[in-house]
């Protein structure tokens, strides 16, 4: 009989069970020597079938021989191959619920007597779960309005929109510009001083929009009156808080020549455009426009009534959390954020600046979500709810197209992070769908 088998067979296998704090717990570990004896002799076995030991052909030589010359090795291989399955055993005896193991400590295997350690692991939380049916939450108004779709018609129009060059006139309020600039502090190009500054030091044939908080604190005031052509130097005083440290309270003195002003024409309406944009004619497209509205108000309309539901499940328990899982999900939610952040183009000195607050952020949102997650999986036991392959492939199905990417590309590049990532988006929702259905709602 193998170790695997008497281990999980034994009942004499000791654990003992010490709070630590919270859903942290040390487990002592112990079992008797003569349980260990089979996995030993298994090991000892297949080191004698490929020893090496001089006067015997491989795997010839007797066991007796190989123990002794091996017997450092042979007693590290039964450590550690008996840590894992009594370790294993200890938990599955015991019921314990292991979500990390965060530590062994004090492992002692000594032939002839009885091998033990202890282990720090982080357990899943021990709660009651708060009444789930009847929440309540507020009717969405989802009744679209006139200038709703004027403004959605307009978003297309302004994709559509084209550029003329405006002669005879100076720069107003809500053109565009064409500049190059250059910025100096204290008589030095602000490009050498500040390499992080990117269009904030300088810029060659750079499109502005003339716009009240557009660009830089007071940029594009300066730039109306101007005229095509002209040359222009002012300084700009950027305030205390301003998110690149290095000028905050600084003044930076910029030298802008204006190469042309731009006015933005948007197309008229019509079947022809349409039909270029949607493949539909006028009168269809506008009903279209319609149906997306509806459905993404009635979408936010949902995504507003779970949130309240989250907000009562959070609020109407309270137990401890592992936190190590949180510790996890603050990692992964920070290396997302700097990602995104990097991907847009931030200054790296502007994300080491940032990246306690950043994580600091991240922390509060791992712990809101690890709680949700525990919720919602106690929920979800009660109401036999589960991720089904149909639920996952469309998920994925509908991530890719966003991305214009055919699914099985898309999941081919997915890393094992943002897959698991989309499964617990997945069963969030499938819990949460449960939970509004079963809500009560409130005028």
């Amino acid at each position: 009989m193998g170790m695997t088998e008497n281990v999980m067979e034994k009942p004499s296998l000791g654990c003992k069970v010490e709070d630590i704090k919270g859903c942290r717990k040390r487990l002592y570990i112990e079992v008797p020597f003569e349980e260990t004896v089979p996995e030993r002799e298994k090991i000892v076995l297949d080191f004698a079938k490929k020893a090496k030991v001089a006067g015997f052909r491989v795997g010839k030589a007797p066991k007796e021989v190989v123990e002794k010359i091996y017997k450092k090795e042979i007693d590290r291989k039964t450590e550690n191959e008996l840590l894992k399955l009594v370790y294993e055993k200890a938990i599955k005896a015991h019921n314990i619920e292991v979500v990390a193991l965060i530590d062994l400590e004090n492992v002692r295997y000594q032939p002839g007597e009885p091998f033990s350690f202890s282990a720090i692991v982080d357990t899943k939380p021990d709660f009651v779960l708060p009444k789930y049916t009847d929440i309540p939450v507020p009717k969405e108004d989802t009744e679209i309005k006139p200038e709703e779709i004027d403004q959605a018609i307009e978003s297309i129009m302004e994709s559509k929109a084209t550029f003329v060059d405006v002669h005879g006139r100076t720069v107003a309020n809500g053109d565009f510009v064409v500049v190059s600039y250059v910025g100096t502090l204290d008589n030095q190009p602000l490009a050498k001083l500040l390499p992080t500054a990117g269009v904030m030091a300088k810029g060659e044939n750079q499109w502005i929009l003339i716009k009240e908080g557009v660009f830089l604190p007071g940029f594009t005031d300066q730039l109306i009156g101007m005229e095509a052509g002209q040359s222009k130097t002012f300084a700009i005083s950027f305030p205390e808080d301003w998110f690149l440290e290095p000028l905050r309270g600084k003044v930076v003195t910029y030298t802008v020549q204006l190469h042309a002003i731009k006015s933005k024409i948007l197309p008229v309406l019509s079947d022809e455009l349409t039909q270029e944009v949607a493949g539909l004619n006028k009168k269809e497209f506008m009903e279209a426009i319609e149906k997306s509205i509806k459905q993404s108000k009635e979408s936010q309309a949902r995504s507003r009534q779970k949130l309240k539901i989250i907000d009562y499940l959070l609020s109407s328990s309270d137990f401890s959390l592992p936190e190590s899982e949180i510790e996890k999900e603050a990692e992964w939610l920070f290396r997302k954020v700097v990602v995104d952040m990097q991907q847009k183009g931030t200054p790296l000195a502007v994300l080491e600046e940032k990246k306690d607050e950043i994580y600091s952020k991240a922390l509060i949102q791992a712990r809101r979500k690890t709680k949700l997650h525990f919720l919602l999986e106690e929920i979800a036991k009660k109401e036999n709810i589960s991720v089904t392959k149909d639920d996952l492939a469309m998920a994925i199905h509908n991530q890719a197209i966003k991305l214009r990417m055919e699914p099985k590309q898309f999941l081919k590049k997915l890393p094992s992070e943002e897959l698991n990532a989309i499964v617990n988006e997945v069963f969030n929702q499938k819990v949460l769908d449960f939970l509004l259905e079963k809500a009560k709602i409130e005028n």
